[in-house]
């Protein structure tokens, strides 16, 4: 029995190269799944504050925006699989780095780093393989299962997580995510690397912000994803105070999500993608709005559950439409696309994280500086609806 038969549903005969990408990202995601909420939380609870906690996100986005055309050159030169494993390898020493600034605060800095790079070579490689080998007439339902395929291990991943945090601490935690995050690549190269000669260009990159300047701000859009790498998951732990509810929380949200993004893969392929980006935009963004009514805890599930809803069913639809963009053309338009795609969103978080900083200095009451960092990443989500 085909492994993947029960996705044919979704999509049709997708290419070996997909299925690979489908099978690395369903590893690499239970990793991710497993720490990803727990990063911040774990600053915090080293007494990091809100403000200190932001200005680590402008470190890494400020690196990642430099570097981004580095891991492309590198993915360009050696190809997406390769770019992909030293990616899974700076994750690694990230988190690692990230735990022992418990011990050696200077080491924040470098795990931003380390952070950034992974970042660079991860995501420019992975934007072009996605878009390069999926097919055009299904890309929203193949776009689909990769968001449905994380989402499914992101119903275990946090809950997992949470429990090995309460009981075992930390290090294991990092320790356990670390050995999936390495042996996710092997999937991707059961078969040999993907590479034609192609290179990473300014001068292709410069054509695609001219012809593609909306979509620049659209990405802005991302602010959202920054909260909820950040700030949101900080806020779920001071409401529910213990690391296995907040995994139990995050499990119970993601599962309720999964099935509403499966559908929305599908809609992608048979509605304006560009309509279903505005109006799932602009509900998101309203949920971030008015987060100021979540005070307790069944209140924060609720949001939690919109969160990953709405978020969900918008990169559905979004993804499908930046991966038709960057395969418009040849392998040197779709690597330039990537980095602009990564440039971009990177620019909004730094104006996020910064403008958050701002905020908190400026108002008295933490609690009150929270729900306003939301409330302006709820009004830069609808900056989506700018995509083209």
């Amino acid at each position: 029995m085909h492994p993947l038969k029960y996705f044919h549903y979704f999509t049709s005969q997708p290419s070996r190269e997909v299925e690979e990408v489908y099978w690395h990202t369903a590893i690499h995601s239970l990793a991710l799944s497993m720490v990803f909420i727990f990063e911040p939380i774990y600053l915090y609870t080293l007494g990091y504050s809100l403000a200190e906690i932001l200005w680590f996100y402008v470190q890494v986005y400020v690196c990642y925006a430099l570097l981004v055309s580095v891991g492309a050159k590198f993915a360009s030169r050696f190809g997406y699989k390769h770019a992909i494993f030293v990616a899974n390898i700076f994750y690694v020493g990230y988190w690692f780095t990230l735990f022992y600034v418990r011990d050696y605060a200077g080491l924040l800095p470098v795990a931003a780093l380390l952070f950034a790079l992974q970042k660079s070579f991860f995501w420019p490689a992975y934007d072009a393989d996605v878009a390069l080998n999926s097919k055009q007439r299904q890309r929203g339902r193949e776009v689909g299962v990769l968001f449905a395929l994380i989402q499914i291990v992101f119903v275990a991943g946090p809950f997992l997580g949470g429990y090995v945090a309460h009981h075992f601490g930390f290090w294991w935690l990092f320790a356990a995510a670390a050995i999936l995050m390495i042996f996710s690549a092997y999937p991707l190269f059961r078969s040999p690397e993907i590479y034609s000669r192609h290179h990473f260009k300014i001068r292709t990159l410069w054509q695609v912000i001219k012809e593609r300047q909306t979509n620049f701000f659209g990405y802005w859009g991302y602010a959202e994803d920054l909260m909820v790498m950040s700030l949101w998951p900080i806020y779920i732990y001071i409401v529910v105070t213990d690391f296995q509810s907040v995994g139990v929380f995050s499990t119970i949200a993601a599962g309720l999500g999964t099935m509403l993004m499966l559908y929305a893969g599908k809609l992608a392929d048979k509605m304006n993608k560009r309509a279903m980006i505005l109006g799932t935009s602009m509900f998101y963004g309203v949920t971030w709005i008015i987060r100021f009514v979540a005070t307790t805890a069944p209140i924060v599930l609720l949001f939690d559950v919109l969160t990953k809803g709405a978020k969900d069913s918008l990169n559905v639809p979004m993804n499908a439409l930046t991966f038709e963009r960057a395969a418009e053309r040849d392998p040197d338009y779709a690597i330039a696309y990537s980095v602009f795609y990564e440039f971009s969103l990177s620019i909004g978080k730094i104006i996020t994280a910064a403008s958050g900083i701002i905020i908190l200095a400026l108002v008295s009451s933490e609690m009150t500086g929270l729900f306003l960092i939301f409330a302006l990443a709820g009004v830069l989500t609808t900056f989506y609806s700018f995509l083209r």
